[in-house]
């Protein structure tokens, strides 16, 4: 079984933002993780939810791997978009929201 977790993007801000137990946040290793279909099932459902109450979009379940705490996602586009831009890190919003 594949783990999951659901990403999106803010609506007002455009950030990368993961549900987590209480809400969502910038930091893949604070995303909740689906361990199962029920509960893949389940967080896609509360991503539709807060995409019909205007608060993320484009709100979808990506494959990853939760070991020790740390969830790193499967695909390259996705362990992009949890790191931030290819560029300095040290510029930018991304300097606020590395892991």
């Amino acid at each position: 079984m594949t783990q999951h977790v659901l990403i999106a993007n803010d609506l007002l801000s455009g950030a990368i933002v993961y549900r987590t137990a209480d809400g969502w946040s910038p930091k893949v290793n604070e995303a909740r993780v689906a361990e199962d279909d029920a509960e893949a099932e389940a967080l896609l459902a509360e991503g539709k939810a807060a995409e019909a109450d205007n608060a993320v979009v484009a709100a979808e379940l990506i494959p990853v791997t939760a070991e020790a705490g740390a969830v790193t996602p499967n695909r390259l586009r996705e362990v992009i978009r949890a790191q931030g831009p290819t560029v300095r890190t040290d510029l930018g919003y991304q300097a606020d929201f590395r892991n």
